[in-house]
């Protein structure tokens, strides 16, 4: 989510780049009050069983596996946005809510400020994991088999990191391998975009049905808990189970059934995202627009927007807004696609920009001519 030359920038992925920060901040804005609709509820498992991997393959898709000064520049600028934002937010929290610094401070990143950390902890381990024979596999038995331990967790976000990891290390291996540059990407037909539209308007359908039973989708699934990849297998099945699907019940016996259980979920939800990802980035635009602008500043979005959504929240807009039932949740939609769209514009881009991606090059050496390409 870094700046590139306009001349370099390729409107496809600008384009996609901003479908997925709107689809951010729409969860971010409707996540306290996911609950109280079922509307909300489906919504709000629709974004997530997609949009961060999907942002997560963006985020690899450039990137070369190689230590060069440029890589380490990059790297270090986004743990030093890390660093000032979680200064930014502890004395946020100090001054409005008279929050004191916790035990957890820096090791557990704050709220949104995970991504950062995630990131740039994927950077540094690129270089070697493309040096495996079979860098997607390893990358994907490694999110499945972390959340057997329990101490695998939000600390420096590393169930996150590993949970994200085959998506980004696939979009790598994807561009590396010219999958991208082959006719049915680059220029779909009407068949591939059809089919792509039917992937994802299907996984909408089946979540409104599920929303629609007398249960409910919340009550059938807390799916939404499984989908922030923060946790174990173990508690997972405890406080999110599959209906009588559960640490105690007949589906899951023991450790060796839960493992099982809980590694069969993730892979499903695993080749869904990817599915869904796919089938996004098929039915993006191909063409620029202002959104192919906006989506070049999809990281000041994605650092502010933490920041407007917690003063909404606070000032109770959001639960007002909420409380209309499913037309609350619309609304707040459209006020996220709102936030979005302001928060992408040149003047916030220039404004903030110095705590975005702040410069950092005099913390090294001019690095020698031959790596400065």
């Amino acid at each position: 989510m870094t700046a590139v030359s306009a001349k370099t920038r390729v409107a496809l992925w600008d384009n996609a780049r901003f479908a997925l920060i709107v689809l951010v901040v729409v969860g971010h804005l409707i996540s306290t009050v996911r609950t109280d609709t079922e509307f909300g509820f489906a919504l709000y498992a629709y974004i997530y069983l997609f949009h961060m991997p999907a942002m997560i393959a963006l985020s690899g898709l450039f990137l070369k596996p190689k230590v060069t000064p440029k890589a380490i520049n990059s790297t270090v600028q986004l743990l030093v946005a890390w660093l000032a934002w979680e200064g930014i937010w502890a004395v946020m929290r100090g001054l409005v809510e008279g929050k004191q610094l916790s035990q957890s401070f820096l090791v557990t990143p704050s709220w949104t400020l995970w991504f950062l950390v995630t990131l740039a902890t994927m950077r540094i381990l690129l270089p070697y994991i493309a040096r495996l024979k079979h860098p997607l596999l390893v990358s994907t038995a490694l999110a499945l088999i972390a959340p057997l331990s329990p101490a695998i967790g939000v600390e420096f976000s590393a169930a996150r990191t590993l949970a994200f990891l085959p998506f980004f290390v696939g979009a790598w291996l994807a561009r590396e391998r010219g999958w991208f540059s082959r006719e049915w990407f680059a220029t779909p037909n009407g068949a591939v975009r059809a089919a792509a539209w039917g992937l994802l308007v299907s996984v909408a359908l089946g979540l409104t049905a599920l929303a629609l039973t007398p249960a409910g989708l919340k009550g059938s699934w807390r799916i939404d808990r499984w989908l922030t990849h923060r946790d174990s297998y173990a508690w997972m099945f405890d406080n999110a189970p599959l209906g009588a699907w559960n640490a105690n019940g007949p589906g899951v016996v023991g450790w060796f059934g839960l493992a099982a259980g809980g590694m069969l979920v993730g892979a499903i939800l695993v080749a869904v995202a990817a599915a869904m990802t796919l089938a996004l980035l098929l039915v993006v635009p191909r063409k620029r627009s202002v959104f192919t602008v906006w989506g070049a500043r999809t990281l000041s979005v994605y650092l502010l927007h933490g920041v407007v959504v917690w003063a909404l929240r606070g000032s109770g807009f959001v639960d007002a807004v909420g409380s209309l039932g499913w037309i609350g949740i619309v609304l707040l939609s459209l006020v996220a696609v709102a936030i979005a769209a302001v928060l992408s514009t040149r003047i916030v881009s220039r404004v903030f920009g110095p705590i975005i991606e702040p410069r950092i090059d005099w913390l090294f050496r001019p690095a020698p001519a031959a790596h400065k390409k």
